[in-house]
């Protein structure tokens, strides 16, 4: 039996990039290409002029990221999503958005190909086989190893409608004034810096002195959210306003309420392209 044609959108701000998905999906004879966009706003008004079956999207967009793309759009204009990316460390959360697959640039024809096959999969569901058992399985021990869970969680996971769980701490014990212990969430730490096997916690206008060690700490801390600027400093990405470069290739971030935090030489290009990313 023949398989139903495909519509697709492709969004990449490169063009070079958008191109050579574009030539590549051409030559498979399931996809015919009916859009393209470079942003996420024009990604969005394609989607609802166009509704595409499927849309091949780049996780770093300007304006509207890949992921937003996703959130901001209604169910019932929602197409099949694939997500292309140079960036592997964005997987886990194409797979909580019920992403069809997670493609790392440059995508060649064959990887493509599959990418396909598993859409067309989708949309002709058949009964669960030996084969899909296998590569359910396959993608999950993948995912484990990303994750750092077992695959016993990602199954009882993939049965709820909970977010994906993580091996990481969310939540930080310590005393107050009262030695009465707090929980103090983790989103919630601006930057911690440490002194000796101390280290100081920055929430909001209150620090807090925990003892255990810079290494220790960092190890249970989620490396997308707490960024090291310094031997002695970790930072949240989320509170970071700006970035100012400084002649000596380091530099200084802003926290907003006159919180400034220098950035040594050795971590500056990695910051930078963290603040990048975020399109400040």
């Amino acid at each position: 039996m023949t398989e139903k044609t495909l519509t697709a959108i492709i969004v990449d701000d490169e063009p070079l990039a958008l191109e050579g998905l574009k030539l590549r999906l051409e030559k498979i004879p399931e996809i015919n290409v009916i859009g393209e966009a470079g942003d996420g706003d024009e990604a969005i008004q394609l989607c609802q002029s166009l509704s595409p079956d499927v849309m091949f999207l780049d996780l770093r967009l300007p304006g509207l990221n890949g992921i937003e793309v996703v959130q901001a759009l209604q169910s019932d204009v929602l197409p099949m999503i694939v997500f292309v990316s140079a960036y592997g460390e964005y997987a886990l959360d194409a797979f909580e958005l019920n992403a069809i697959d997670y493609v790392l640039k440059p995508a060649n024809l064959g990887r493509l190909q599959k990418t396909v096959e598993r859409i067309q999969q989708r949309i002709s569901p058949k009964a669960e086989t030996k084969d899909s058992n296998q590569e359910k399985f396959k993608l999950l021990k993948a995912l484990g190893e990303t994750s750092g869970l077992a695959v016993s969680e990602l199954e009882d996971w993939l049965k709820s409608d909970q977010p994906l769980p993580t091996p990481y701490m969310q939540e930080l014990v310590i005393k107050n004034n009262d030695h009465e212990k707090v929980f103090l969430p983790i989103k919630d730490i601006k930057w911690i810096d440490a002194a000796g096997d101390y280290m100081c916690i920055h929430e909001n206008d209150e620090t807090h002195v925990v003892r255990i060690t810079m290494k220790k700490l960092e190890s249970q801390l989620d490396p997308k959210i707490f960024a090291r600027i310094h031997k002695s400093t970790l930072v949240n990405v989320h509170f970071i306003k700006s970035i100012k470069p400084m002649r000596n290739s380091e530099s200084i971030l802003d926290l907003g309420n006159d919180v400034h935090l220098k950035v040594s030489r050795n971590f500056s290009h990695s910051i930078q392209e963290i603040v990048a990313s975020k399109q400040l």
